[in-house]
């Protein structure tokens, strides 16, 4: 069995113990498992998940002040501004891509 069988399969199994509603030890016993084997797998597929899950980072040039005070001038204003602690400040315009700002937004969350 190749390494991606053998994830597919315990990835299979895992969502069966899971979806089961028992105990890890109870789903083993009765699946004839060792309980040591499936929190290997647990463990190892969740690893590979979270190395799978990272992100690569999304660079943005940062517009000078002039630039954002000359841009507004000409379209209005920003559709989002917000400001950190008085001495950040982040303006958002309607036509911000929606990947730029979903990043923005998660990346504000996972460091505040």
């Amino acid at each position: 069995m190749s390494k991606e069988e053998k994830s597919s399969f315990w990835s299979g199994r895992i969502q069966e113990f899971r979806s089961s509603g028992q105990t890890c030890k109870d789903w083993c016993e009765e699946h004839q498992i060792p309980v040591s084997t499936m929190t290997y797998w647990i463990r190892k597929l969740n690893r590979k998940e979270e190395s799978i899950g990272d992100p690569e980072p999304v660079f943005a040039k940062l517009p000078s002040e002039s630039e954002i005070a000359m841009r507004d001038t000409a379209e209005g204003s920003a559709a989002v501004s917000i400001y950190i602690s008085g001495c950040i400040r982040i303006e958002a315009a309607p036509s911000c891509p929606p990947e730029l700002f979903r990043v923005l937004v998660r990346t504000l969350k996972e460091n505040a």
